[in-house]
């Protein structure tokens, strides 16, 4: 049976997950956290989206993006993923897969959705219990949004929407 075409509509907004192989918490490392920063960077100027929101859990991603040009959310994730991971196994002299194969894709419809979704994914380290509020997790999106303590993570810039 061959895998089900994706729908996608243009100039709207996505929350993405994707989760690595086996679980196995590849993020546990700050600089494995780092190099997938950079990574989301430097796609954001080439593939033409817009990132709402991130957070790197230790076995999973959640990205809130909006395409704005020719390429869709599975293209970018196919290249999100498949940049990160030769980085990785090249760091680390190593061969095969990094993440699970395909993603869990939801479209957001409106601001309240997005609201929800970022809510969810700044809330989410709290919830797997690695912290106890979501402005001490690093690698969130959620210091760039709220004024805390803790400086925004200046690898990335997060692209704040109108609502």
């Amino acid at each position: 049976m061959g895998n089900i075409r994706r729908f996608y509509e243009e100039n709207a907004a996505y929350f993405l997950t994707t989760v690595t192989k086996d679980r196995v918490e590849i993020f546990k490392d700050p600089k494995n956290c780092k190099i997938l920063l950079v990574t989301l960077e430097y796609f954001k100027l080439i593939l033409d989206y817009k990132l709402y929101g991130f957070c790197i859990m230790p076995e999973h991603l959640h990205l809130i993006i909006h395409p704005l040009g020719k390429y869709n959310p599975s293209y970018i994730m196919k290249m999100l993923k498949g940049s990160f991971a030769r980085k990785l196994n090249k760091m680390n002299g190593k061969r095969g897969r990094i993440w699970q194969k395909g993603f869990y894709d939801e479209r957001i419809f409106n601001s309240y959705d997005l609201i929800k979704k970022l809510e969810y994914t700044h809330n989410n380290p709290v919830k797997e219990n690695l912290i106890t509020s979501p402005e001490e997790y690093l690698y969130s999106s959620y210091n760039h949004y709220f004024k805390t303590r803790y400086i925004p993570n200046p690898i990335i810039e997060i692209d704040k929407p109108d609502v």
